[in-house]
């Protein structure tokens, strides 16, 4: 008899653990069914993109981190593992994929605001992207390397410049969701900057991200796509106009 219980509290234990790792597996989509509310201020990310790099310029090495809504391909953007110091008037920035952008934060009084800006580069018109694509085939040429990066094939290319004589190796992949928000983010004036560029609008189409990159000034490459959940919150953050 003891046995016999023995062996059913081991199965019971084991069941209860496969029901707690399919929990745990399933909650960031159960979570962003409740915790996704736009028209509410409320911004729930479920994955993260984390890049390591080294700017050779700027003698500097870290992280950085882009929260990702795989859904709509809205990205988030936190002081405290992307932008820095750099923008340290706001506590998170949010990226959509008609190039809006909302700035969270405070002014130097300490109170709270929200600014929204529109990069028109973010949503490019059809002439732009079929120039883009010629420069793309122009420029960028597949090296035959592949492999695959967090369950997405990476191709390899040689990247060459019109006015230099440099070419750089870097890894594209096609995610399931625009990345023009992470590129985008260059294109902000005056607000924040990431600690490597990623200003690839000009050249990279919409679902190209960019996994692996060195050259001369900057050595980067993606860790990491993985559930990392983050809840951005803008409603208590009052809007502020700004000038054009």
């Amino acid at each position: 008899m003891l046995r016999k219980i023995s062996c059913y509290l081991i199965l019971a234990f084991l069941s209860a653990g496969s029901v707690v790792m399919a929990q745990a597996t399933k909650k960031p989509v159960l979570s962003r069914a409740t915790q996704w509310k736009p028209e509410k201020g409320q911004y729930y990310f479920t994955h993260a993109l984390t890049y390591e790099f080294e700017n050779k310029a700027d003698k500097k090495k870290g992280e950085v981190v882009i929260y990702v809504d795989p859904v709509t391909g809205t990205m988030c953007f936190k002081k405290e593992n992307s932008y820095g110091e750099t923008g340290k008037n706001f506590d998170f920035i949010i990226a959509f994929q008609d190039g809006k952008y909302i700035y969270c934060g405070s002014d130097e009084a300490g109170k709270k605001m929200k600014i929204t800006e529109k990069v028109e580069e973010v949503k490019p018109d059809a002439e732009t992207l079929k120039q883009q694509k010629e420069d793309f085939n122009t420029y960028c040429l597949p090296t035959g390397n592949k492999r695959k990066d967090f369950g997405w094939e990476s191709t390899e290319y040689e990247l060459s410049y019109a006015r230099s004589e440099e070419k750089d190796k870097l890894w594209l992949t096609t995610t399931p969701f625009g990345v023009y928000p992470l590129y985008g983010f260059e294109l902000i004036e005056n607000v924040a900057s990431l600690p490597v560029s990623f200003d690839y609008t000009y050249i990279f189409g919409n679902r190209q991200l960019l996994t692996e990159m060195n050259s001369k000034d900057v050595v980067l490459k993606l860790k990491s796509y993985e559930p990392n959940p983050f809840l951005a919150v803008t409603r208590g953050y009052p809007e502020v106009k700004v000038a054009d």
